[in-house]
């Protein structure tokens, strides 16, 4: 199997993880908790996610942040039908904060190679 077959295999592993997460039922009792909790599990979930996807579909940044995001919305509009869930904005917030702080650190690092290569190449002519 590919890296890229791999790649793609994990990312659907993760997409049901995260989906079955955010879906099933939580009982507040049974979790540690502190104030904003689920933000910072939406943003740790869409920068892994953000990640993988990275890593399975080579496809420019943009449309892959349309993507995830149209992803968020999904999964809020259908915590918006459960009646054990609720849907925010603020989760949704989280959820492109993620995915873009992924995507913009892959770009940091990206701009940095491309850098140190471009002195390479200069100083090697």
């Amino acid at each position: 199997m590919s890296s890229k077959n791999w790649a793609r295999a994990l990312f659907i592993a993760l997409l049901a993880v995260v989906t079955a997460s955010f879906l099933m039922q939580v009982s507040s009792g049974d979790l540690p908790r502190f104030e904003h909790l689920d933000k910072v599990v939406h943003f740790a979930a869409f920068f892994v996610l953000a990640w993988a996807f990275h890593h399975a579909f080579p496809i420019p940044i943009w449309l892959a942040l349309i993507v995830l995001t149209g992803y968020g919305v999904l999964i809020e509009y259908i915590q918006q039908l459960l009646p054990y869930r609720t849907s925010s904005w603020g989760d949704l917030l989280a959820d492109g904060a993620g995915a873009a702080s992924f995507y913009l650190i892959a770009w940091w690092r990206f701009m940095r190679h491309r850098k140190k290569q471009s002195k390479t190449s200069s100083s090697s002519s």
